[in-house]
């Protein structure tokens, strides 16, 4: 009887796991056949090839853009809904109160504000385009409902609303903020004074060399001097607003100033939410020297084929799916492939018949926060003496399973106080280990102009067909900031660096990006690198960059050119771009596997865009042995194998674990004791600043100087420990936390065991059944100065969050060998087998092909779908 029972009950599991499956399969895309669809003005054919990429054929621009919002929504429809909804600050409808802290700070930024007040700007052309995107995510979701849609809607028992194209508008306001992020300098460089003080802080922070390479480094370069951009800057935007700006009703709470000595940063991030937030990590600017990318143009002159190379990969933060999606357009003499984002009617990165383009950050100063003096009601700031009333803005908060929450968004002349819904959140914490952040903090953010033409900048870019139609498309870019390398068929080669950047009334080390012409610091006390006081009026923007006179050229005598996140232009540039650049490690290897090359083919790009070479431990290591003395045969062990290290982080290499290591543990072992665990936090994860701080610590020769000394002395010893105790003791543990996941015999490790690249599921990894069932991670290699780029989490060692998501190899030459690849898959759903079937290539380097011949799309097809006018 017993056997039975359980015979019986074994056999319902089974058809209930058979059921559920079929279930949730009713929800994979259909990719075959004929549907009437209602937006379309003629037919719209969707072929997607061997690769599964699709390819959409049609009559017009508007109707293939149709094509892209539609099979967007098929494969990536949970996807955009997640972040639309970060955009909107409308997590808690469907999440509940977890995320009210995010939605919250969402609403006081005030994303999607921006983003309505961008979509009424834009232009008529831009708007038509945009919609003709809507329609066709439109079109799919009034036809798809239950279990249609994907599983994480039937999970979360909703379905989703039809979109607009202020949605579209929210998340490019995202991706600009994840790119922007330089506020999070200033709390650090807060904090940091705050323990240590300015002189000291400079000595933490050294900048960017002066004599450190630049994009641009010939003179013949360089845009022209200027009279400082007045003609041309924009009026600050808060001089008509003043006026019509209303007292509120009602009253605030009286702002509490901060305490000596208060950490920001933490009362950012504590104040935003659990750690198991599933935005949070994207809200708050990572800690890690990451976010960034690679690219590289050359002109015929250097190619086998006589006509340009272009190559390009994006750095981002890694989640499933993949932020990027591949797809190709074609419509008559419109014909355009790459990278698109979901949720975006735009090719991103790519090609299309006539020129080649791709991006790397600039990380721009484009974000200020201010200190505002407030009325004792809470109603007004001063501003030079006069107290001008705060603009009031009500949002009202839905939460899933509780009552609304009303939100009054306080905004100053400067932006929103973001400090009311850091200091909401913080009272609203449970636990000891809140914040008491409550100074008033308001936020300027080029992203929150009621003007951006960002949107349309890539729309006009997608139909460029030369030099002068590229730049003109450009002119309309905001933000974020970008490195823009160009080629066309014509064999022309280009860069740009377009952007709305700031020029600010009493920015001190104008010229060289802060530093002056010897090097020495003027970063940590220039205007913007930290908060400013609001109500003295001398830290005010008072225009942009003039766009001629922003970082370019065209057809440069060297015949290539290289952009890695490092200075756009040489020290005597006559405008402050940004005041933080990491060190040009991966510049400089892609310029010394370029320089003197000729014959160059799509498989040299390939080697290159795969080069594991550590330019961060050929400078950086010699130093650091130079100044160890092992004292267990562990150690010992590890500081033998680093001696015959070749210097390639590959995936098998004993000594990139090493020495990845023993560098993490080199902050908290020489200054924790000084900055303690707070401003440690926020300052370990900037290697470039910990790695100069390092080389200026210790000396090639002879005794650290006395200042050096009282670095490394350990202030809560009574022994006084020398610069050489520290570094040794920093390897001693880094070699522990190493021995505890790997084998006892050094020799032997290998990076890539302990070295993953993470993919969080978006919205649902911090759920531990469906993380095992919808997270994916991979082995790697590389470290953060590696052009094949593999930084670690400092937080979570040593998982890769930041990735180069995208890589692309262009050929402008007639046989087209392009070649593109996403690092995860094409689609969001779990069961797809294209839901992760590309992370094996990414990880060996391996390309997809950039099919752009309708025959060569149709030879291995997967899918044909019609879209026919209803």
């Amino acid at each position: 009887m017993l056997v039975k029972v359980v015979a019986v009950l074994v056999a319902f599991a089974a058809a209930s796991v058979a059921g559920g499956y079929l279930y949730l399969r009713r929800s994979l895309p259909t990719v075959d056949g004929a549907i009437e669809v209602p937006g379309v003005a003629g037919p719209v054919d969707i072929v997607r090839d061997a690769d599964d990429i699709p390819h959409v054929f049609a009559g017009s621009k508007l109707d293939a853009l149709f094509g892209l919002g539609y099979v967007h929504a098929q494969d990536r429809l949970w996807q955009m809904e997640f972040q639309r909804r970060i955009g909107a600050g409308r997590l808690s409808e469907i999440f509940g109160d977890a995320t009210l802290p995010e939605d919250r700070f969402l609403r006081t930024v005030g994303f999607g504000r921006s983003a309505r007040a961008a979509w009424a700007h834009l232009s008529d052309d831009a708007r038509l385009q945009v919609n003709a995107y809507v329609a066709g995510v439109n079109a799919f979701i009034a036809s798809h409902h239950g279990s249609e849609l994907p599983p994480e809607f039937s999970l979360l028992r909703f379905e989703p609303e039809p979109w607009s194209g202020a949605d579209v508008l929210a998340w490019v306001k995202m991706m600009a903020w994840d790119l922007s992020a330089n506020y999070s300098f200033e709390l650090m460089r807060h904090d940091v004074e705050a323990r240590v003080g300015a002189a000291r802080m400079a000595e933490l922070l050294p900048p960017y060399p002066a004599a450190g390479p630049s994009i641009l480094d010939t003179a013949a370069d360089l845009p022209r001097e200027s009279d400082g951009g007045a003609s041309l800057a924009r009026p600050d935007r808060h001089e008509t607003r003043r006026a019509e700006l209303g007292r509120s009703e009602g009253t605030t709470p009286s702002e509490v100033p901060i305490r000596p000595g208060e950490n920001w940063s933490r009362a950012f991030e504590l104040g935003l939410g659990e750690p198991a937030s599933a935005v949070r990590r994207f809200l708050l600017a990572s800690r890690v020297e990451a976010l960034g990318s690679n690219n590289w143009v050359v002109d015929g002159t250097m190619t086998a084929s006589g006509k340009p190379l272009l190559a390009n990969d994006p750095h981002l933060a890694t989640h499933i799916p993949s932020l990027w999606y591949l797809a190709h357009l074609s419509a008559g003499d419109f014909d355009v492939i790459g990278a698109t984002l979901p949720g975006t009617p735009a090719v991103a990165i790519g090609r299309n018949r006539f020129i080649a383009w791709g991006e790397t950050n600039v990380a721009a100063d484009v974000e200020d926060l201010y200190r505002e003096r407030l009325s004792p009601d809470g109603s007004s700031a001063e501003f030079r003496g006069v107290q001008e009333p705060l603009q009031v803005v009500k949002e009202t908060i839905a939460v899933r399973g509780a009552a609304p929450v009303a939100v009054d968004v306080r905004i100053t002349r400067h932006g929103p106080l973001v400090s009311d819904a850091i200091n909401a959140n913080a009272e609203a914490a449970k636990g000891d280990d809140r914040p008491s952040l409550r100074e008033p903090l308001a936020f300027r953010w080029t992203a929150l102009d009621e003007e951006d033409g960002t949107i349309q900048a890539f729309l006009r870019l997608n139909e460029a067909r030369n030099w002068t139609d590229f730049t003109a498309a450009l002119r309309d870019f905001v933000v974020p900031a970008q490195n823009f390398v160009y080629a066309d068929v014509a064999g022309h080669i280009g860069y740009y660096a377009p952007g709305r950047i700031p020029i600010r009334a009493h920015r001190d080390g104008a010229g060289g990006e802060g530093s002056t012409a010897d090097g020495s610091d003027l970063v940590s006390t220039a205007v913007g690198s930290r908060p400013a006081d609001g109500w003295t009026g001398d830290a005010e923007w008072i225009g942009w960059i003039p766009f001629d006179e922003l970082p370019h050229a065209f057809d440069p005598p060297s015949h290539f050119i290289v952009t890695a996140n490092n200075r756009p232009a040489p020290a005597s540039y006559p405008f402050v771009i940004a005041l933080e650049y990491p060190n040009p490690y991966r510049a400089e290897r892609i310029r010394a596997l370029l320089r003197g090359r000729t014959g160059l083919t799509v498989e040299d790009f390939r080697a290159i865009q795969g080069d594991t070479f550590s330019g961060h431990a050929q400078e950086l290591l010699p130093l650091l042995l130079a100044h160890v003395h092992p004292t267990t045969p562990g150690d010992r062990t590890a500081v033998d194998v680093l001696k015959h290290w070749n210097l390639d982080a590959r995936p098998d290499s004993a000594a990139a674990a090493i020495f990845d290591a023993w560098f993490l543990r080199l902050a908290p072992t020489i200054v924790g004791d000084d900055l303690g665990a707070s401003a440690l936090q926020a300052y370990r994860g900037r290697f470039s600043y910990v790695t100069r701080f390092i080389e200026s610590l210790l000396p090639q020769t002879g005794e650290p100087s006395a200042a050096a000394a009282a670095w490394c002395d350990d202030s809560a010893t009574p022994e006084r420990e020398t610069c050489d105790d520290e570094v040794t003791r920093a390897l001693g543990e880094g070699v522990a936390s190493l021995a505890g996941q790997l084998s006892p015999d050094e020799a032997k490790w290998r990076w890539d065991a302990v070295h993953h690249a993470v993919f969080p599921h978006q919205g649902l990894d911090s759920v531990p059944v469906l993380h095992r069932l919808l997270s994916r991670a991979t082995p790697a290699g590389g470290d953060w100065s590696t052009v094949n780029v593999g930084p670690v989490d400092v937080d979570h060692p040593y998982d890769q969050i930041s990735i180069p998501g995208y890589r692309q190899i262009i050929d402008l030459s007639p046989a087209n060998d392009s070649l593109f690849i996403d690092a995860v898959g094409q689609s969001g759903h779990f069961l797809s087998p294209r839901y992760d079937d590309a992370l094996a290539e990414w990880r060996q380097v391996e390309y997809r092909k950039m099919r752009m011949r309708r025959a060569d799309i149709e030879e291995g097809a997967v899918g044909h779908l019609h879209l026919t006018p209803r």
